[in-house]
């Protein structure tokens, strides 16, 4: 304590310098940090290759293949048949190259193709289509098909069974 009564703050003896005059440090220096420590950016850059596979081989190719696995700068690959996986390894470099060039950086040295599921992912389902009105001739024509019929629940049965299938 000073003379007037008052304490002074004590410093921390066991506090690094962090070259920033005592600022906070920026969330991105410290995400990027545990991202490398944790092991983040290596599936960051596998999901980034995943995404832009595509992309990069074309259509036809990317239906018959997909990216598995990114281990280091090694990239895994499954192909659906043996003649594909053939074919994908005489193109090996220029797909190492468009993959390299579209991420913007080295992320690929080499590419293991092995044949194995490929995997699409299903388009998501349309929307249902809302029934159509059925016009007067439609509905007499029901009315007499299963006019009929004696037993009730089945003639009730028979009515909106048609009138679904003509909706």
């Amino acid at each position: 304590m000073s003379g007037n009564g008052i304490s002074k703050p004590r410093q921390n003896s066991n506090k690094k310098s962090s070259g920033n005059s005592g600022r906070p440090s920026p969330v991105s220096s410290i995400l990027s940090s545990s991202f490398a420590s944790l092991g983040i950016n290596a599936k960051l850059k596998e999901h980034k290759v995943k995404k832009i596979w595509a992309e990069c081989v074309g259509e036809s190719i990317s239906k018959r293949s997909k990216p598995a696995k990114l281990i280091g700068a090694t990239l895994y690959c499954a192909v659906s048949s043996s003649p594909w996986m053939n074919e994908l390894n005489y193109q090996k470099n220029e797909i190492m190259t468009r993959l390299n060039e579209k991420l913007g950086e080295k992320a690929v040295s080499s590419i293991v193709f092995k044949v194995g599921p490929v995997t699409s992912p299903s388009p998501a389902a349309a929307p249902p289509k809302p029934p159509r009105a059925l016009t007067n001739e439609e509905l007499d024509f029901i009315d007499k098909s299963a006019g009929i019929i004696k037993d009730g629940s089945l003639k009730a049965l028979v009515k909106r069974v048609m009138k679904k299938a003509k909706a």
